[in-house]
């Protein structure tokens, strides 16, 4: 595993039926070329009645945070090197002993910790929101027009755009949609009676016009 795979962090409170995306840690650079970490809560995290903090110096009564290190709550999750038992930890995650990068150590030895926190790595994605914005708008589409054509919910497409929400798996079908035009068109056609005749007839021929 290198670390030019891992784009940031992704962290879940898990439970025995639920499992729910609390927030995501990014590393970032400052002015001076520095790396620092931001963590940012999910909108949706904050909203939920059994949202519990990621750490004491990341409250719930914020939404992003940054330090120019680690912050503790994660610094807490890697074993020491002096621990006996580091050795297994590393072959068992199948990792190397000398491995230091933080990104890599908390998503394998350090995933699963005392709390009902989870640590996912999230890998770079070939479709981003910006793909998204492109796609809606290569089709003329207004935020509910376009969650109506292809099945779905406006809100969470707004919340992707304006860069509040990871949205892997709606990207995951956008991408499929521009990839495959002809998944995309069962889709819409599928759809077409939820948007006006008018509007549908333009999209129709914008599409077929592009996919040509």
């Amino acid at each position: 595993m290198g670390n030019t795979t891992i784009e940031a962090i992704e962290i879940y409170a898990e439970g025995r039926r639920t499992r729910k995306l609390a927030g995501v840690l990014r590393r970032e650079k400052d002015s001076s070329g520095k790396t620092g970490y931001r963590f940012t809560y999910e909108d949706d995290y904050l909203k939920w009645d059994k949202a519990v903090t990621v750490g004491p110096e990341l409250p719930l009564t914020g939404r992003t945070y940054f330090s120019t290190i680690l912050f503790p709550s994660f610094r807490d999750r890697i074993p020491s090197k002096k621990n006996p038992a580091y050795g297994e930890y590393c072959l068992a995650t199948g990792i190397e002993i000398y491995e230091d990068d933080p990104f890599v150590l908390l998503t394998t030895i350090g995933k699963r910790g005392p709390s009902c926190l989870i640590f996912e790595p999230l890998v770079e994605e070939s479709f981003k929101a910006e793909d998204a914005v492109a796609f809606r708008r290569s089709l003329g589409l207004s935020l509910r027009q376009f969650g109506l054509l292809f099945d779905f919910a406006p809100y969470t497409i707004q919340k992707i755009e304006a860069g509040k929400s990871s949205g892997r798996d709606v990207l995951k079908r956008m991408e499929i949609y521009t990839r495959f035009p002809e998944v995309a068109w069962f889709e819409m056609n599928r759809n077409k009676a939820s948007i006006h005749t008018q509007l549908w007839k333009k999209v129709r021929k914008v599409y077929r016009d592009s996919n040509s």
